[in-house]
């Protein structure tokens, strides 16, 4: 018999001003993990400045991190239900703000990793527990559709300020403005959930949680997240540590789910996965990240790959996406309480696959402005698509699924970001690869252009220097830098082909969802 037929009868809701004063509060811990989750990508370079190391030493406080987060997603429910909800986010915070103050001291890299990756833990707990929030204090129909409304909103704009917020800080404290950032959102929401949120009874002990099923799966989910983010960077199956990560991910995540569906009480209820609305919802949700990685991944690299743009830079770029998503997401959310919800949904996937569709006519001279209608159809796009996704995901979940439910639906935003990120950025490496040695290829004696360019450029670096032989160096490798440029761009562009192609196909596949049924909205 599974968890799901035994679990605690399930308390009544709240009355709804404790209601909005729970979500309220949980709402600055979704936007505060939001924004500081990504802070550390961004601004990767003045890391490692500041710490005297590589690119590729300082990535490993973004994989650390991004580690800790996912192995905390599928616990952070269950605990709720072992304690509270109010002491879960107290301790959570607390240890958060602890980790963020002690960062500000440390002058080495190692300590560094082990504070971010304990803080970044704490980090994925809140970032679930505005769900939890929505589906334990809010009654089905019109009061949680704006709930879960809100939470898609909140969990998905902060994507659009990360740089604005990265470039404030940094620009005033250097590297430890983020965790300045850090301090300042734990404390508020340290003080807001002291003063509002409210112990409630424990629905189970400590000890019943599934520990035995969480090893496994938590082994599992660190190394997957350690195989997707080192993987490109290390060159995949040639690098020892990247092939151990894949063994051991394919190994343990398969005995957990083994686990799972043997164990009367589990962890995970995969019999949620069964439930058509929740089966697709999640599908489709992973797959929208592929959408996400354009704007997280995708066109920051592109414009500090062209144009060697800092935060500040890419949050010019980037606000566009915030401002439509402001307009997107109420809109979502009366078109899909009103009418066909799988309309606005396939629409949102449409406006994402019209976005990559546009930015694929990148050339070496876009600027930030140059992406601003794509981030534009993007930011329209996620209200569209997330508000939708999220009334199907929870429309047929019984109230001793909310764990599982809460547990899957952000294990497939942290996971289908890292899948994405991954995925694309293998994609563009090997095409980088490709167009170069094409246009290498095309570099000849015989071919007329070249030999031109070749002697406009000498005459020009001639006139600079009047060194016959430097200035043909320095022409040769000026043309070499075109043409890395020129393939670096080839392959963005490849990319975000095949982002439309997806996200396209995707668009259609909504459609033959069930529609959902207005009693149950």
């Amino acid at each position: 018999m599974k968890a799901a037929t035994l679990a605690a009868p399930v308390a009544a809701h709240p009355p709804i001003p404790v209601a909005v004063e729970t979500i309220a509060v949980m709402t600055i811990a979704m936007v505060g993990s939001s924004v500081s989750s990504q802070l550390v990508d961004l601004d990767i370079a003045d890391i490692a400045g500041a710490f005297s190391v590589s690119a590729d030493q300082a990535s490993w406080i973004a994989c650390a991190a991004t580690m800790a987060e996912i192995v905390s997603i599928p616990v952070a429910a269950t605990l709720v239900r072992a304690s509270s909800l109010r002491t879960v986010v107290l301790c959570a915070v607390t240890i958060y703000a602890a980790c963020a103050f002690a960062s500000l001291g440390l002058e080495t890299m190692g300590p560094l990793i082990v504070v971010r990756t304990i803080q970044s833990f704490c980090s994925g707990v809140l970032s679930v527990l505005m769900f939890v929030a929505v589906m334990a204090n809010l009654p089905a129909g019109a009061g949680r559709n704006i709930g879960l409304s809100i939470f898609a909103f909140a969990s998905t704009a902060p994507t659009a300020l990360n740089a604005t917020v990265g470039a404030f800080v940094t620009e005033r404290w250097g590297w430890q403005g983020l965790y300045y950032f850090d301090l300042a959102w734990a404390l508020a929401l340290l003080a807001t959930g002291w003063m509002f949120l409210r112990s409630s009874p424990r629905a189970m002990r400590f000890s019943e949680i599934d520990w035995i099923g969480y090893a496994p799966l938590a082994l599992g989910l660190a190394a997957l997240i350690l195989f997707l983010k080192q993987g490109d960077r290390f060159f995949w199956f040639d690098d020892p540590t990247i092939v151990r990560a894949a063994l051991v991910a394919c190994v343990a995540l398969p005995v957990s789910v083994a686990w799972f569906a043997w164990h009367p009480h589990p962890l995970i209820d995969l019999t949620l996965m069964r439930t058509p609305t929740f089966g697709w919802a999640v599908s489709i949700a992973t797959f929208y990240r592929f959408g996400m990685v354009m704007t997280a991944f995708v066109v920051p690299q592109a414009l500090m790959r062209l144009q060697g743009y800092r935060m500040p830079e890419i949050a010019d770029a980037n606000i566009a996406m915030f401002w439509a998503e402001c307009v997107s997401f109420p809109v979502a959310w009366l078109w899909a309480t009103r009418g066909d919800a799988r309309q606005p949904l396939s629409l949102g996937l449409a406006l994402f696959a019209a976005g990559a569709f546009v930015a694929t006519g990148i050339t070496p001279a876009w600027q930030a402005d140059d992406f601003h209608l794509a981030l534009v159809l993007i930011g329209l796009g996620q209200g569209f698509f997330l508000v939708p996704t999220l009334f199907y995901a929870t429309r047929d979940v019984l109230p001793q699924q909310g764990a599982t439910a809460a547990a899957l639906f952000n294990l497939s935003r942290i996971a289908g970001q890292a899948l994405g990120t991954g995925t694309i950025g293998a994609l563009i490496t090997e095409r980088e690869k490709y167009h170069s040695a094409i246009l290498i290829n095309g570099i000849n004696d015989a071919n007329d252009a070249v030999a031109a360019r070749l002697a406009s450029l000498t005459a020009m670096f001639r006139g600079m220097t009047g060194d016959e032989s430097l200035a043909a160096a320095q022409a040769l490798t000026s043309l070499s830098g075109t043409l890395s440029t020129q393939a670096f761009v080839l392959a963005f562009a490849d990319a975000f082909l095949i982002v439309t192609a997806v996200l396209g196909v995707s668009a259609l596949l909504v459609l033959m969802l069930p529609p959902l049924r207005k009693d149950r909205q």
